[in-house]
């Protein structure tokens, strides 16, 4: 008997009235149903609330879990995030699979000024200008640089941007 696993995953960043970033995260398979929203203050990037909801699982820890989001309060997107989140929330009595979500955000928000930088890089004509708001978008985030294959190094966008 053949089975059907599907999996939709949404995330979304909006900006707020005061420059602080609400993100949700809504995962629906076949198995799990859950969904997180989160703030997040800018420029210091820390979680200012989390809300999460479970619509279906496959065990009780993770709809008990929802209380641990709080945890996440006061974290900020940074070095150690994933170690926290993964130990407070998606621990022995936790659920894993919240964590992620919590994670998905986060990613959000690198994503989101990620995109800013980008979309500012367009407005540049030479490709030495081109090199220079590169290197500019890389100092302020630096955890894209060995972040996928694009920002590796040897990537040839990377040697377009090396000073």
């Amino acid at each position: 008997m053949a089975q059907t696993y599907l999996r939709n995953k949404h995330a979304s960043t909006i900006v707020l009235a005061d420059g602080s970033l609400l993100l949700r995260v809504v995962l629906n398979d076949t198995y799990f149903s859950s969904s997180v929203e989160m703030v997040i203050a800018v420029p210091d990037l820390e979680i200012v609330s989390v809300k999460g909801e479970i619509h279906r699982c496959f065990n009780e820890r993770c709809s008990e879990a929802i209380p641990l989001l709080q945890q996440a309060v006061g974290l900020r997107i940074g070095p150690g995030l994933i170690k926290s989140v993964t130990g407070l929330i998606g621990g022995s009595s936790g659920c894993p699979k919240m964590a992620d979500l919590i994670l998905e955000s986060c990613d959000q928000v690198v994503l989101y000024f990620t995109l800013q930088q980008m979309n500012k890089a367009r407005t540049y004509g030479s490709e030495q200008d081109l090199a220079i708001a590169g290197r500019d978008m890389l100092r302020q985030n630096p955890g894209l640089i060995g972040s996928c294959i694009a920002f590796a190094e040897g990537s040839p966008l990377m040697e377009v941007f090396k000073e």
